[in-house]
């Protein structure tokens, strides 16, 4: 470093700050922000604590231009920027009228009118990109600190702490200011400060070395300062795009999820470089993709004698490819639903391959290869009328290929249905985590809880009411309203009325006892919080839980829907049961289904 000193606030006005593009962009959450605030309203209320309070560093180096670029500490600086900017009434009333330092992104096209004007004028969310959303979300942040009665005065007292003059007597605020020598490599400098710390990415650290502009001689550096500045364009569409939760759920589940989204591309394409190219016979531990693309870069200017700028768009090339097949299947319904399915069920390592064959077919030929895939990971070696969600000996042996025939089966009714061509919500079924469901139960842990007891005899006796037609449950309706105004229920009593109610209803639906409630024909797949709520309850009672699941807006799997409104049947004699016609129904159109792409294997 060559050159260090304390700097307060008031010297930083005035003052022109550039985010270069290497740079990661604002990521301050909530909680950063407000633990500043209140580190400086500390401040200023203890008299005791010193002359100054110290921020942490920011690293600088003089651009030709003859402001400065951020090499570390933007996040910080941005911060004090939208403080002062908050502020912005209050500072001209109290007389503080220099000019606020300025920030510009390199890679944000109008930034320095949108931090100027924008944010000032509304406290509206920009969504246009991922910084402007999070520097608005900042904003809201600081907002509602000052608007905190236990921050009452806190507008000016943190102005006179950041503004007043460093005189005797003024206690401000400063900041740790390094700067750079301007032939110092500030790609270096920005990995060399940063590798360590926790938001560090390979994602960033691959940004950096694509992206640095000092490499290329003097009379080419402002043409591929253009070219860069385009790769960092597209290199944040790509990643708003991935950002959007039904386009990366789409593609990936919510276990591995990295801040930076766009890094799933790089990590896909690296493997693949290092596949074809062995740069590491067993991968490293740290930061391998960043450290592959670097080998990467370097063999294709060493041995292909391509260009720095060449090689650059040469791997950034082959990212927007993977983009631009993501992109096309996601936008494409039957592509969306035969390659989500296939993802949801073998998980995200299939992409690779699946790109592959995108390349070599015909969009036609590419659809019976995906048909076929979806037909191997789904073909079971049992009948699929045989398939128990578990067995005599409680095993659920057969639990996962069930979970896969029924999304199967409720991806392709999505896919065929041409009312208002919907689309599958892959990101419902991934992050609420959907499991299965008998459509009738008996379920062999008894409610023991009163209020519950109560609000099943309710519903039940609702049910039985709706269905007594000749009389025959009036004497059982009986005894569950008597149980049901008692101040405590008896369990083995509770369970008894259970137990009755299961057979007489059993008796109206033909679910004769030798028949295996855990077939598949007796199963659909429910969210599990929806799934918790339907427990010890007969099939109405569960279907009028489900519409008001459904009318106040939790999404119903298709099928599942359809099976409580009895849709596979035609002419059903009872809506109020599971009927054996019922289950017969629901089962041929499963199998339809399951026909449908098996089938393709033998074509």
């Amino acid at each position: 470093m060559a050159e260090k000193e304390l700097k307060a606030i008031c010297e930083l006005m005035g003052q022109t700050f550039t985010i270069p593009h290497y740079q990661r962009g604002y990521r301050w959450e909530d909680q950063e922000v407000t633990e500043l605030l209140d580190d400086l309203w500390a401040f200023q209320k203890d008299k005791d604590s010193g002359d100054f309070y110290c921020l942490q560093p920011i690293v600088l180096q003089r651009n030709k231009e003859g402001n400065h670029d951020v090499l570390d500490g933007q996040q910080r600086l941005t911060t004090l920027y939208l403080l002062l900017v908050y502020l912005e009434e209050r500072r001209k009333d109290d007389g503080y009228l220099q000019p606020i330092f300025s920030l510009n992104y390199a890679t944000r096209e109008k930034c320095e009118e949108f931090l100027s004007a924008k944010i000032f004028s509304n406290n509206e969310i920009d969504s246009s990109n991922i910084d402007f959303f999070h520097i608005c979300k900042a904003y809201q942040c600081i907002d509602k600190w000052f608007k905190d009665e236990k921050h009452s005065g806190a507008k000016g007292k943190i102005l006179n702490i950041l503004l007043d003059k460093t005189e005797k007597g003024n206690r401000n605020v400063k900041i740790i200011h390094y700067e750079v020598e301007k032939e110092t490599n500030p790609i270096d400098v920005f990995i060399r400060l940063n590798v360590g710390k926790i938001p560090l990415t390979d994602a960033e650290l691959t940004k950096a070395l694509l992206l640095q502009s000092d490499k290329y001689p003097l009379e080419e550096l402002d043409f591929n300062k253009m070219r860069l500045h385009n790769i960092a364009t597209e290199w944040d569409f790509i990643e708003t795009t991935l950002q959007e939760k039904a386009f990366w759920y789409f593609l990936n589940d919510n276990s591995k999820t990295k801040s930076t989204h766009i890094e799933f591309i790089f990590d896909l394409l690296a493997n693949k470089i290092n596949a074809d190219k062995q740069y590491f016979k067993i991968s490293p531990k740290k930061y391998a993709t960043f450290l592959i693309f670097s080998e990467h870069l370097q063999d294709l200017i060493d041995n292909e004698k391509l260009s720095r700028i060449k090689a650059v768009e040469k791997i950034w090339n082959s990212i927007i490819e993977y983009f631009e097949y993501f992109k096309e299947w996601f936008q494409n319904r039957t592509l969306y639903h035969y390659v989500g399915l296939l993802i949801a069920i073998k998980g995200n390592n299939i992409i690779e391959s699946t790109v592959q064959r995108a390349k070599q077919f015909s969009k036609s030929k590419f659809k019976e290869y995906l048909e076929r895939e979806i037909a191997m990971v789904i073909k079971n070696k049992k009948p699929i009328d045989k398939l128990v969600y578990e067995d005599e000996n409680g095993r659920k042996t057969d639990y996962q290929d069930i979970i896969k025939i029924l999304l199967l089966h409720n991806v392709h009714t999505t896919l065929r249905s041409s009312k208002e061509n919907p689309r599958f919500p892959f990101e419902l079924y991934k992050e609420q985590n959907w499991s299965l469901e008998h459509i009738y139960a008996r379920n062999s842990q008894s409610l023991t809880d009163t209020a519950k007891q109560k609000e099943w005899l309710s519903d039940h006796i609702k049910s039985l009411s709706s269905s007594n037609i000749e009389g025959s449950y009036n004497k059982l309706i009986s005894k569950m309203e008597g149980m049901r105004r008692q101040n405590e229920i008896d369990n083995a009593t509770f369970e008894d009325i259970e137990e009755e109610v299961y057979e007489s209803i059993e008796k109206s639906f033909e679910f004769g006892s030798d028949e295996n409630i855990h077939l598949i024909k007796n199963l659909c797949l429910l969210d599990k919080a929806t799934n918790s709520q339907l427990n010890n309850s007969v099939f109405d009672v569960k279907r009028e839980k489900i519409k008001k699941r459904e009318l106040t807006g939790f999404y119903i799997p298709v099928c599942s829907k359809n099976v409580f409104l009895k849709t596979y049947t035609v002419y059903p004699t009872t809506n109020a049961y599971w009927t054996k016609s019922d289950r017969n129904d629901y089962f041929k159109d499963i199998e339809n289904t399951y026909n449908f792409f098996v089938n393709k294997l033998m074509v």
